[in-house]
């Protein structure tokens, strides 16, 4: 049972009515913005930076999910691995491989620039 209970969409003020919906754009996070939307500026200030860099795209998707997905795997985020394996599930990289992730040298799902991706992810995270 959740300590916080998650604000709905017309819980919020009407002018982050269009913010909670690019939100939901992105992926199923409705429970996450629903507990930040307990302080308005919290949702709003995290969701529109969020989809901001979303949009902006100076990384390829794929390798966004890649580091995402091998970060979320070392810290042992379920949450956030099982939000963002679909998301590399479009960018070609199978579930199966996504679980692998962490054996990046011997994945036969990634290219040579995946697995730098993939060690850089690594070396950043644990050092």
């Amino acid at each position: 049972m959740p300590r916080i209970t998650p604000k709905t969409r017309d819980e919020l003020p009407e002018y982050l009515h269009p913010l909670w919906d690019k939100m939901l754009s992105y992926g199923d996070f409705a429970d996450q913005a629903g507990v930040m939307a307990q302080r308005s500026p919290i949702f709003e200030t995290t969701w529109k930076l969020l989809t901001d860099l979303a949009e902006e795209s100076i990384l390829p998707k794929r390798y966004l999910e890649l580091a995402i997905v091998t970060v979320s795997k070392l810290n042992e985020c379920t949450y956030c691995v099982a939000h963002h394996v679909p998301k590399l599930e479009l960018q070609g990289v199978s579930a199966k491989a996504a679980e692998a992730l962490l054996d990046f040298q011997n994945n036969p799902e990634l290219d040579d620039v995946d697995k730098l991706v993939v060690e850089y992810a690594i070396a950043v995270t644990n050092d």
